[in-house]
C-alpha cells in the first residue's frame, strides 16, 4: 500500500466526521462536552495528513530546514493528547470549576512539552532528511532523541488513561454511547500497538539491533486502523441518533407516499414543497403537514355510508386460508376509512355538484402513526377503496347530468 495513503485515508475520516458533527448543530464549540472531541477529529485529521511521507517532503521542501515537519507532527500529536485527557476531565464531570482547573493543568503541561519539542529540535543535529524512518534512524542523536521520547510519553500516558476510563465506562452506557465506546477503545488499542512497535524499534536501536520494520512497515497500518476506528467512535454518538432518525423518517415517507398523493394537490401550490435537497426527517414533516391539510378539505365530504358499506365489503371478503387482503376487525376498520376517504377525495374534486353527504364521517385511522401507514397502504392497493372511488366518480357524474 501507498505510503501516504494509509495517513491520508483516516485523515479524510476524521474530517468527515468532524463535518458531520459541526453539521448536526450550531454552537458546538460552547459545548463542553463537544468541544474537545470536535477538536479531536480536527487535529487528528490534520496530524494524519502531516504524517504522510508525500506532506513531510513537501513540509521540508517548503520551508527549506530538513526534518522540520517531525517537531511539527511532534506537537500536533501532543496537542492531540491534551485533547484526549481533556474530553476525559469533561466526560467524568464534577463541578465546573474543578473541570476547569484541571483542564489548565493540561494545558499547561502539554503546552510545556510542545514547547520543548521545538526547543529540542533546533538543538539537535538532523540535517539527513527522514520521511518514513526518522524516530529509528535519530533514535541515538542528542535531543533529537530526547524529543522522540518526550512526545512518545506525553501521547501514551493519554491514549492509555482514556483508554481506562473508556473501558470501565461500558458497563455504565447503552446504545449509540455504547458503540462509541467500544469503537473508541478499539482505535485506542491500535494506537497503544503503534506506539508499542515505535519504543520496540527505538530500543532496538539504543542496543545496536536493527528493528526498524516495526517503525516503517508495522507503524503505519496501526496508524490506519485507529484513525479509522477512532473516527467512528467519536462521530457515532453525535452522527448515529440523526441518521436513525433519517432512516426511519425515510421509510414512513415512502410508505406514506400513495396517502401523500391523494391529499396534497389539495394545497396550495406554493405550500408545502419537498425539495430534493431536504432530509428525510423534513420530508416526512411536509409531507404530514400535507395530508392533514388535505385530510381536513376532506372531511366535509366524508360520508359515514361509505364506510359502512366498504366495512362490510371487508369482513365479507375474509377467506378462510387467510389469502384476503383484511384478516382482522381493525384491518377491515382501516379499510373501511380508506374507501371513504378516497370517495370524499373525488367529491372535493368537483365539488361545484358534490353535495354534502348529512351524515359526514370522521377518520381514527389518521390519528395514529401505525395506523396512518395501513390507510395509505390500503389507499394505493385495495380492491374495495378502488370500488368506492369508481362509485364516487359515478355519483359526481350523475349529479353533473
Amino acid at each position: 500500500m501507498d505510503s501516504g495513503i494509509v495517513f491520508y485515508i483516516p485523515g479524510a475520516l476524521l474530517l468527515l466526521a468532524a463535518g458531520l458533527k459541526l453539521s448536526s448543530g450550531t454552537g458546538l464549540w460552547r459545548d463542553s462536552l463537544v468541544a474537545p472531541s470536535n477538536a479531536i477529529l480536527l487535529v487528528g485529521s490534520a496530524v494524519c495528513v502531516l504524517s504522510a511521507p508525500p506532506t513531510i517532503r513537501y513540509v521540508n521542501d517548503a520551508t527549506g530546514v530538513a526534518n522540520f515537519s517531525a517537531p511539527l507532527v511532534y506537537a500536533g500529536m501532543t496537542a492531540l493528547s491534551a485533547s484526549y485527557l481533556i474530553l476525559m476531565i469533561r466526560w467524568k464531570g464534577g463541578p465546573p470549576e474543578t473541570q476547569q482547573r484541571a483542564a489548565r493543568l493540561v494545558w499547561v503541561v502539554y503546552g510545556l512539552v510542545i514547547a520543548g519539542i521545538w526547543v529540542l529540535f533546533a538543538l539537535a543535529e538532523v540535517p539527513v532528511e527522514r520521511t518514513q524512518d526518522l524516530d529509528t534512524y535519530y533514535a541515538n542523536t542528542p535531543c533529537m532523541r530526547e524529543m522522540i521520547v518526550l512526545y512518545m510519553v506525553a501521547h501514551t500516558a493519554a491514549t492509555v488513561t482514556l483508554a481506562v476510563m473508556s473501558v470501565s465506562w461500558l458497563r455504565e452506557v447503552r446504545g449509540v454511547t455504547r458503540a462509541g465506546l467500544i469503537l473508541l477503545v478499539v482505535g485506542l488499542t491500535f494506537d497503544t500497538g503503534y506506539q508499542i512497535a515505535k519504543y520496540a524499534a527505538m530500543a532496538a536501536r539504543w542496543n545496536g539491533v536493527d528493528w526498524d520494520f516495526l517503525s516503517t512497515d508495522v507503524s503505519p497500518p496501526l496508524v490506519m486502523l485507529a484513525g479509522i476506528t477512532t473516527a467512528g467512535g467519536f462521530a457515532v454518538p453525535r452522527v448515529g441518533p440523526p441518521m436513525a432518525d433519517n432512516l426511519r423518517a425515510w421509510r414512513r415517507y415512502r410508505l406514506l407516499k400513495p396517502l401523500w398523493a391523494e391529499m396534497h394537490t389539495l394545497r396550495a401550490p406554493t405550500e408545502g414543497i419537498i425539495r430534493w435537497w431536504d432530509p428525510p426527517v423534513v420530508r416526512l414533516a411536509r409531507q404530514e403537514i400535507a395530508i392533514w391539510d388535505g385530510v381536513l378539505a376532506c372531511s366535509p365530504y366524508l360520508d359515514d355510508q361509505v364506510r359502512t358499506t366498504a366495512y362490510a365489503e371487508a369482513v365479507a371478503s375474509v377467506t378462510a386460508d387467510g389469502t384476503s387482503e383484511v384478516r382482522t376487525p381493525h384491518q377491515a376498520t382501516v379499510v373501511a376509512e380508506a374507501a371513504m376517504l378516497a370517495a370524499a377525495r373525488v367529491r372535493v374534486s368537483h365539488q361545484g355538484g358534490a353535495k354534502v353527504p348529512a351524515r359526514a364521517g370522521t377518520l381514527q385511522s389518521i390519528s395514529e402513526p401505525r395506523l396512518m401507514v395501513r390507510l395509505s397502504r390500503a389507499l394505493s392497493s385495495s380492491p374495495i377503496v378502488a370500488d368506492a372511488r369508481r362509485q364516487a366518480a359515478a355519483r359526481v357524474a350523475t349529479s353533473h347530468d
